[in-house]
């Protein structure tokens, strides 16, 4: 409990407790009637006593330092920051801190945080928060998905990693880990699927519809990358575009890796280009669209910018995917697809990870390992095959 071992220390003119408080080393002096207690046979005794009732209350978690040293410095700074700095408070102080991130990131830490507020409780005292306390809540609360709790779990090791430098309080998050979850494997059309499902675009719906995903395909974009794009970030003399922003929920915000990146374009990209220009390319009173130029896609249903993927994926992906008899997935394996199809082509994996916006290729060889190991067709294989005819030729001629 203390350095003395028994956690009492007789002092010439007092006793002292020394215990192990919230993270701190505690050295208070006994007190009796409101004085410091003599060091007499009879207080000495006393002060076992109540050391033994420290250290029971500590072990069981309802130790108040208030309790036993009220006029305490340690115990009256406590009591301000039991009731200035409470779970709720330093939640609204560590969203004050994300003002900077998107509108739907900020509404998604929020959302999480009302329901560890409800969890933990709006109104308790970091400092009464244990590890144990946020365990059992981790543990018994019924999760949707491994995934939705991973993702409550970023807010809430915020605050608490605030209230850390905050309040010098030792952090009840340590030793609680993400759960595993599996993460579903990218899913993308053939070739031969790909292309009946844009001749079926082409053919049966608004060619802008078209022009998006025939240039979703040929680039590997993020939805929300494809849908805030602005004609002046084609440099049509260099054969790139420019991505450097993206929209969700019709707020424009920084790109996911934030860096910008320049994407090459192959002559089926341009052509969807050029199918939009008579209808996106000019035309707008916007400030911004004449700084920036319009944004490139459209919906054709109501004339106006994409909000989000949710209209392209009802309203002409879900479509066209039941008419052509093709099995359900996202619209965005789209990207997967982009991907795919460059790496059966045989084309650097390096590169495909620059055009895709990875920060290098790790991710694209742990992501598509199976579509890189297919895409050699059998040469790594024969490389192997020969060099082991070589051993066993050299083996034979030495014997």
């Amino acid at each position: 409990m203390g350095a003395s071992g028994n956690g009492v220390e007789i002092r010439e003119k007092s006793i002292r407790l020394f215990f192990v408080h919230e993270g701190q080393r505690c050295r208070e002096t006994l007190t009796v009637a409101g004085k410091p207690a003599a060091p007499t046979a009879a207080n000495v005794k006393y002060a076992h006593r109540v050391a033994a009732e420290i250290r029971d209350k500590l072990r069981l978690g309802t130790f108040r330092l208030e309790d036993y040293f009220p006029d305490s410095p340690r115990a009256k700074a406590g009591q301000t920051a039991n009731t200035s700095s409470t779970f709720g408070a330093m939640s609204t102080m560590w969203l004050q801190t994300k003002g900077r991130l998107a509108k739907n990131t900020l509404e998604q830490y929020t959302n999480a945080l009302n329901v560890w507020k409800t969890l933990l409780g709006n109104d308790t005292p970091m400092v009464k928060i244990t590890h144990g306390t946020v365990a059992a809540k981790v543990g018994s609360y019924p999760w949707k998905s491994a995934k939705l709790l991973n993702n409550y779990l970023i807010p809430l090791r915020g605050v608490f990693a605030l209230a850390g430098r905050e309040m010098k309080i030792d952090n009840p998050m340590e030793g609680i880990e993400n759960s595993k979850h599996q993460a579903q494997p990218p899913d993308p059309l053939s070739p031969q699927e790909m292309e009946q499902v844009l001749d079926h675009l082409r053919k049966h719906c608004d060619i802008r519809a078209w022009a998006y995903f025939e240039f979703a395909f040929t680039t590997g974009m993020r939805p929300e990358e494809l849908i805030e794009l602005r004609w002046g970030d084609v440099d049509w003399a260099a054969g790139t575009i420019r991505v450097q922003r993206a929209r969700t929920a019709g707020e424009v915000k920084p790109l996911k890796t934030y860096n910008a990146r320049d994407v090459d374009l192959v002559a089926r990209a341009v052509a969807a280009l050029e199918t939009m220009k008579p209808w996106t390319m000019v035309g707008s009173s916007d400030k911004t669209d004449q700084e920036l130029g319009r944004r490139i896609f459209e919906n054709p249903v109501t004339g106006r910018p994409w909000h989000d993927e949710r209209s392209q994926r009802d309203t002409f992906w879900r479509p066209a995917l039941r008419v052509c008899g093709i099995r359900w997935r996202r619209a965005y394996q789209t990207r997967h697809t982009y991907a795919t199809n460059a790496l059966a082509a045989g084309v650097n994996p390096t590169y495909i990870a620059r055009q895709m916006g990875h920060k290098n290729a790790k991710m694209l060889f742990t992501v598509y390992a199976k579509w890189i190991d297919g895409a050699d067709r059998g040469r790594e294989k024969a490389k192997l095959e020969a060099a082991l005819r070589n051993e066993k030729a050299t083996h034979k001629k030495v014997a």
